[in-house]
C-alpha cells in the first residue's frame, strides 16, 4: 500500500510539473519596444528666458534617429529658435544619447553634450541634464541648453 501510494505522489507532481511548464510557456513576455526607424516628431518648444519669460515656438519638428551604436539615439532639432531675439532659425543635432526601454516606453537620458549647429560645436551650450521620453507616439524632452531651461512635447508625424 505504502508503494502505491508514493506512485501516486509522483504522478501527481510529474502531471503538475507539466501543467506548469506549459502554463508558463504559454503566457506572452513583453519585449522592449526598439528604435530602428527615424521618427519625426512635431510640438511645442520652450525655452526659459532667465528673466521670467518663456519662449515658445509651435509646430518645431524634432526627429529621433537610433545610432548604429546600440542603446543610443541622435537628436536633431530642425529649424528652431531658441530666443526671439534669434535673427535665424537653425538645426541643432544632439549625439550619442542614451536610451533605455520597455514594452511600455522609451526612457532617454543624456548629460554633457555639446550640440552641433551651423556646422559647428557649440560648448556655450552643452546639454545636460537630459531627460524624456517616447510613449504612445509621443515624444517629451526636459534640457538644460548651456543655462537655458527647454522643454519639448510633440507627436509623431505619420
Amino acid at each position: 500500500m505504502k508503494n502505491l501510494f508514493s506512485l501516486k505522489n509522483k504522478s501527481l507532481f510529474i502531471a503538475l510539473l507539466i501543467t506548469s511548464f506549459f502554463a508558463s510557456s504559454c503566457q506572452k513576455e513583453e519585449e522592449p519596444l526598439k528604435l530602428t526607424e527615424d521618427g519625426t516628431y512635431s510640438g511645442q518648444l520652450a525655452v526659459d528666458q532667465l528673466n521670467g519669460t518663456n519662449y515658445t515656438s509651435s509646430n518645431v519638428q524634432v526627429k529621433v534617429t537610433p545610432s548604429t551604436s546600440a542603446g543610443y539615439i541622435t537628436i536633431d532639432m530642425l529649424q528652431v529658435s531658441f530666443s526671439p531675439k534669434m535673427p535665424v532659425k537653425l538645426d541643432m543635432k544632439i549625439q550619442n544619447v542614451a536610451y533605455t526601454s520597455t514594452s511600455e516606453k522609451i526612457t532617454i537620458s543624456g548629460n554633457n553634450i555639446v550640440p552641433i549647429a551651423m556646422g559647428g560645436e557649440f560648448p556655450a551650450y552643452t546639454i545636460t541634464n537630459l531627460t524624456g521620453e517616447i510613449q504612445n507616439g509621443v515624444l517629451s524632452l526636459s534640457m538644460m541648453c548651456g543655462s537655458y531651461p527647454l522643454t519639448y512635447n510633440g507627436t509623431l508625424l505619420l
